[in-house]
């Protein structure tokens, strides 16, 4: 418990020395923390390998042979060396193909991180709403603990004085560590919500929820499963236009000391090497590609028809919270009327403590269930907002 309080007080103490953050600030601090922000920039960097060598004019790196012959007998001393330098060659339509290819992977890419924002987003949004519920009752059940406290200490003196009876005292030491237990149960809930948010994002101090309510847009997971459609779209191009391997051209220089005395001769040589395609090397790399373009099709449409669900259930759940909000403020209303009116009963002895117990506990529950209800409400436009793309 001294390590719960302790881990309370230094978060609170910092909070107090800095403002809180925003969910924006969030999500750019748990994207930072995130291991996904580093493979995705690992992946940025082969795309710009990749448009480099896109746009070379060789296909590939070029080799280079070299070659040595001696002769024995007749024709002892005869001696030839040969040396070659060649570099493959782009197929006709296959340069600009991965050239696009390259393009619409980096399109790919963009949306790809910015879907992942939105998850972190929703993560963020979700552990901040539970640390400020777990605030809210931690903040209530503080109050409550107070009032208990002083209920006591009221009945104590009453008993003392001979105006009650010694069982009122039992029953006003009880609600007090009911009381107190409900305290150390909300002191240990906040803990445990601020260390997941520091496991998120990193940050002391959780964000507030104060968003409002974003337009409708394109939605970044629609917009991830679109760029991907294309960039498969793009490779099945780039595989059909790859019918064979490069074409390489090659040039080289021949020396030959013939022996016996004769000079030695040079000469140039050039030479192109032509690969033949065919459906064995070409056929089972097509129909996989095509494959995996009817994939990211078939993930396209099932990510628009999972937006539309998500945005038809959001706004429904945002209704009900806020009719949840207005009927609970209601409720607490009407307790919050009834417990004072007992409790000045109960100050002029009119009414009995267990009569003052039951209203206290109806007025706190009514008070924590106001205090939910309105925390769901700002939860579900969140939701609405995750559901709709926006990002905080």
């Amino acid at each position: 418990m001294a390590a719960v309080a302790g881990l309370l007080a230094l978060a609170f103490s910092a909070g107090a020395q800095t403002p809180r953050p925003t969910l924006r600030d969030a999500v750019d601090a748990a994207w930072h923390l995130s291991p996904q922000a580093r493979a995705l920039a690992n992946r940025q960097a082969e795309l710009d390998a990749r448009a480099r060598a896109a746009g070379s004019f060789l296909a590939g790196a070029p080799t280079v042979s070299l070659a040595h012959k001696a002769g024995r007998g007749a024709a002892s001393g005869a001696q030839e060396t040969e040396a070659e330098i060649s570099a493959p060659l782009w197929q006709p339509k296959l340069r600009s193909a991965t050239a696009s290819q390259v393009e619409a992977d980096r399109a790919a890419l963009a949306a790809q991180i910015a879907a992942a924002k939105l998850k972190l987003a929703s993560e963020a949004r979700e552990v901040a709403a539970a640390a400020a519920l777990a605030e809210t009752q931690l903040e209530l059940a503080t109050r409550k603990m107070a009032e208990a406290q002083a209920l006591a200490s009221d009945t104590e003196r009453r008993v003392k004085a001979g105006e009650s009876a010694r069982v009122d005292a039992l029953r006003a030491g009880s609600a007090l560590s009911e009381a107190e237990s409900a305290r150390a149960g909300a002191e240990g809930a906040l803990a445990r919500a601020l260390a997941n948010w520091r496991a998120l994002t990193g940050l002391p101090q959780p964000a507030a929820l104060d968003e409002a309510q974003g337009a409708e847009g394109a939605h970044p997971l629609v917009q991830a499963a679109e760029a991907q459609a294309r960039a498969a779209r793009s490779k099945l191009e780039v595989t059909e236009a790859d019918r064979r391997d490069p074409m390489e051209v090659g040039v080289g220089v021949v020396r030959e000391r013939p022996g016996g005395g004769a000079p030695t001769e040079s000469a140039v040589r050039l030479s192109l090497r032509v690969p033949l395609g065919g459906d064995i090397r070409n056929g089972a790399r097509i129909a996989a590609a095509r494959a995996e373009l009817d994939a990211a099709e078939a993930e396209l449409d099932a990510s628009r028809r999972l937006a539309a669900s998500e945005r038809e259930a959001a706004l429904a759940e945002l209704e009900a919270a806020r009719r949840s909000e207005r009927l609970a403020l209601e409720r607490e209303r009407f307790a919050r009327e009834a417990q004072e009116l007992i409790a000045k009963s109960h100050r002029l002895g009119e009414t009995d403590l267990p009569t003052r117990l039951r209203a206290d506990a109806e007025r706190f529950e009514a008070e924590l269930a106001r205090a939910r209800t309105a925390i769901d409400a700002r939860r579900a436009l969140s939701k609405l907002n995750q559901a709709n793309g926006a990002m905080p």
